[in-house]
């Protein structure tokens, strides 16, 4: 019976190796074409991999913590058939289904829909691991978007649909500002006077996943959570070589404030400062780009990294030229990575391609700390609670300024201190004009 190797798939633009996680059956266990048989990481997310043929796993190569490059077998597959896309995720048709129609025969013995299996629901076709998660969770396979081929769902969109589902309690925070949902923020595992996000860059070289060491059971956390370490401490490692420059300022956030009760109701403050610091870096080619060696080289793009606090550990998806999203779309956007990320269902594609990062712990009652650069990129914006103080104004009365300490460090190889000052006017001058902001 001729083998079919399972290799380690290219999950994102960056990945050159992933690291098994867990493997879901054993050899000598029957699969089908489709079917989720194993978990591996890159750096910040679990995936599952699925068979590339119907069969019986034959032979495991990579056991669990083990890094095999893109490309390389980590399993052996027995098939008996040449064609690998023939359709066998079909159950055996219950007693009191017709197979040409799929509609229900009378059956008077026959158990009550609510009470069949989920395999045999219809024409809802999973994968074992699919069903197994939306069994766990009470969820009904019949409402969920398949992904898969043949309109197959897999443990991906399980997941995917679970998240969307707590998208009520997963809404992104608004600094100072209590909200009935979890913070997205930097990690609270970081040092309080520094937070190094980390997001997964195109160009950044050694981009291969960390290795996995066997012998952890002296170590803190579970083995996930322990790769987040890890991953973090690659970047705060290279991070440390580039010399940093960061600017303070208080933002007076007092105009923008009466909007966000009127015009910007319901627009969170994440929302309305990432997108003042994206259009900052659109006018700032010099902090939108990356050192290249002999200079600066631009970005064609502007790509916001959000650093959200998971229960493993810090993430970073990034937003694509924000600057150029309604307000509605943006908020939605953020809403919807952040869900995704803490649910641990985010692309990972989505952790390449930043060109600054917006950290916040304004949540966790902090004024103010110092984000360090996630490279290549060349700048990082650190926001702390958004708060009140009193001030006098012309007439020398004192009265209530919403306020928000930011700090922006940047590559002082990139551009210069100057420079980043200029950078905080200009946040400053869109956070003064919310319909420039919202232009």
């Amino acid at each position: 019976m001729p083998r079919i190797p399972l290799t380690m798939p290219k999950m994102s633009m960056t990945m050159e190796f992933g690291t098994v996680v867990e493997w879901l059956i054993q050899p000598g266990d029957t699969i089908r074409d489709g079917d989720a048989i194993v978990v591996v990481t890159t750096d910040k997310v679990d995936m599952d991999v699925e068979a590339t043929g119907a069969g019986t796993l034959a032979e495991i190569i990579a056991e669990a913590g083990v890094q095999v490059p893109v490309g390389q077998p980590i399993a052996w597959i027995e098939s008996a058939t040449d064609d690998l896309l023939v359709d066998l995720f079909d159950a055996p048709a219950p007693a009191g289904v017709d197979t040409k129609t799929s509609a229900p025969v009378p059956d008077a013995t026959a158990p009550a829909p609510d009470e069949a299996p989920l395999a045999t629901l219809g024409t809802v076709r999973a994968v074992p691991l699919a069903r197994k998660l939306a069994a766990a969770a009470g969820l009904s396979l019949a409402g969920i978007a398949p992904s898969g081929p043949s309109n197959t769902i897999r443990a991906r969109d399980v997941r995917a649909a679970l998240a969307n589902r707590s998208q009520a309690s997963a809404v992104p925070f608004a600094p100072g500002v209590p909200t009935p949902t979890a913070a997205v923020t930097a990690s609270p595992r970081t040092t309080p006077s520094t937070v190094a996000p980390v997001a997964v860059v195109a160009g950044t070289g050694g981009a291969s996943a960390p290795r996995v060491s066997a012998e952890g059971a002296d170590l803190l956390g579970d083995a996930k959570t322990r790769r987040m370490r890890v991953a973090t401490a690659r970047v705060l490692e290279s991070s440390a070589l580039i010399p940093q420059f960061t600017a303070w300022r208080t933002f007076d956030l007092s105009r923008l404030a009466k909007a966000r009760k009127v015009s910007l109701k319901g627009v969170s403050w994440t929302t309305l400062l990432l997108r003042a610091y994206a259009l900052t870096l659109r006018e700032y080619p010099q902090l939108n780009g990356f050192w290249a060696g002999e200079g600066t080289r631009p970005n064609a793009h502007v790509g916001i990294a959000l650093a959200v606090d998971t229960p493993t550990g810090l993430v970073a998806p990034v937003l694509l030229d924000p600057d150029k999203m309604s307000m509605t779309s943006l908020d939605a956007a953020i809403k919807t990575i952040a869900g995704n990320a803490k649910a641990g269902t985010i692309d990972p594609d989505s952790l390449s391609g930043g060109t600054g990062t917006l950290s916040n712990l304004g949540s966790l009652g902090v004024d103010r700390f110092n984000a360090m650069l996630t490279p290549p990129q060349a700048t990082a914006l650190s926001l702390g609670t958004v708060g009140t103080r009193p001030v006098f104004d012309a007439d020398c009365a004192i009265r209530a300024q919403t306020v928000c300490e930011g700090g922006l460090t940047l590559d002082h190889r990139a551009a210069d201190g100057a420079d980043g000052a200029r950078a905080m006017q200009t946040i400053q001058d869109f956070l003064d004009d919310p319909l420039a902001l919202l232009a």
